[in-house]
């Protein structure tokens, strides 16, 4: 099919002094195997060699700014403020997309129209790129959000119209702000998990992720003030406790297993592979 008869997805990274990373980010977008991809690079102001990496690959690149702003949040509602693609998606300065992801995306959201957000599983790698872990969902459940689950960040697409509908992302969030946006679109579209690897999530030490397991980080703290009033906003409750949330991951995990075991998982592996196969 001709480029300009394919969807025009709009993928933004949100960057600021994450030089060590950047690149292998920006090459997984503009290595995608669908090319009607308008990227765009919205830089923070970063001081260690960022800029440099984007003014290498800007050619390739369809916006990109540097300068000091509000932070992450507001990055990216800045990176989707003028996007011209009907589907959407963030990946950070420090994950990295599979190579198929938009691929995979572009062919659910299109043949499955009433569904707004499809997300995939999920690689751990460590800073060399090593993957140091997995994490495959079960099938999609509209109230895993009130378990306190969310949904890979890094592996989510979802439809333009949707992210404008809900207001797109709080920018007073600094750590929350991705399950905010889930629990809005949740109230207002269908959500679809793909049982395929659609990105890597990188641990390292200064992600904000691995700092919230810290409890003796401040960070940690933050992020816990600001995740208990998201929550409730949402919910109009307490967050689950340790015992409860223990309870939720088992049935999660048990409802992996025997979702692998179906026959259904079987068929729907084998047509992400023909989805793959067919360019």
């Amino acid at each position: 099919m001709e480029i300009n008869k394919l969807p025009l997805i709009t993928i933004v990274t949100p960057s600021f002094n994450q030089s060590k990373f950047l690149e292998q980010t920006i090459q997984s977008v503009l290595h995608q195997d669908y090319l009607h991809i308008e990227y765009i690079v919205i830089d923070g102001g970063s001081t260690d060699g960022s800029v440099d990496i984007i003014r290498k690959y800007e050619k390739h690149i369809s916006f990109w700014i540097s300068e000091p702003d509000e932070g992450q949040s507001s990055a990216i509602n800045k990176g989707f403020s003028d996007a011209k693609g009907s589907i959407c998606a963030w990946i950070n300065s420090d994950d990295i997309l599979a190579p198929s992801a938009v691929r995979i995306a572009v062919h659910y959201l299109t043949h499955e129209t009433e569904i707004g957000l499809v997300y995939g599983d999920r690689l751990h790698i460590d800073k060399k790129g090593n993957v140091v872990g997995i994490k495959r969902l079960p099938s999609h459940d509209p109230q895993m959000f009130k378990q306190n689950f969310i949904i890979p960040q890094e592996t989510s697409f979802f439809r333009r119209e949707v992210f404008e509908k809900v207001g797109g992302i709080d920018e007073s969030l600094n750590f929350s702000m991705d399950f905010d946006l889930w629990c809005k679109m949740n109230q207002v579209t269908k959500m679809y998990h793909i049982p395929a690897f659609m990105g890597c999530f990188r641990e390292h030490e200064t992600a904000k992720s691995i700092t919230f397991h810290d409890y003796q980080n401040t960070a940690y703290k933050e992020y816990r003030e600001e995740h208990e009033k998201v929550y409730y906003k949402h919910f109009k409750k307490r967050l689950p406790s340790p015992i409860e949330m223990k309870y939720y991951r088992l049935k999660r995990q048990l409802s992996v297993l025997f979702l692998q075991r179906s026959k259904r998982y079987q068929e729907e592996i084998g047509h992400i592979r023909k989805i793959i196969d067919d360019k």
